[in-house]
């Protein structure tokens, strides 16, 4: 009986030491937290500007065209659809958490569906964007 134990108290030690030297890593990723308007929101056909705002600070230099997209999705007219929305990023304040995205082109079209593609955006520590993200905004009728 005393043997079973002592094998057991062994066992259990043996298991503990070897895994002292295990790591947990956990790995560091940049999020969109929200945007303004907010996905699925009704906008006006006037709305000029848009803001991300980000979990972490974003690097500038990571900033391209390719990084914001705004496109009709859907509309009436389904010839416009997938028509990319001219847009430019505006500012960036200090804390660089939020993005803000100028429209170029309004009016944009009423009843159409928009969606915003966010993709390419690092952070000031090197961390990548967790997946594509996407957004919707559906522009009211007169």
């Amino acid at each position: 009986m005393k043997n079973g134990r002592l094998i057991i108290l062994l066992l259990a030690v043996f298991l503990i030491l070897s895994c002292g030297d295990s790591k947990i890593e956990v790995q560091n990723t940049l999020l969109v937290l929200d945007t303004y308007p907010s996905n699925g929101a009704e906008i006006n056909a006037d709305l000029n500007k848009i803001m991300v705002f980000f979990s972490s600070a974003v690097d500038e230099n990571s900033l391209t065209a390719d990084s914001f997209k705004l496109e009709l999705v859907g509309s009436v007219d389904i010839k416009s659809s997938g028509v990319a929305v001219n847009i430019s990023i505006g500012n960036i304040p200090d804390d660089k958490s939020m993005v803000e995205l100028i429209i170029n082109e309004t009016p944009l079209t009423n009843g159409a569906v928009y969606r915003l593609s966010i993709d390419s955006v690092k952070a000031t520590n090197g961390a990548a964007l967790a997946q594509k993200y996407y957004r919707f905004f559906v522009v009211k009728n007169k």
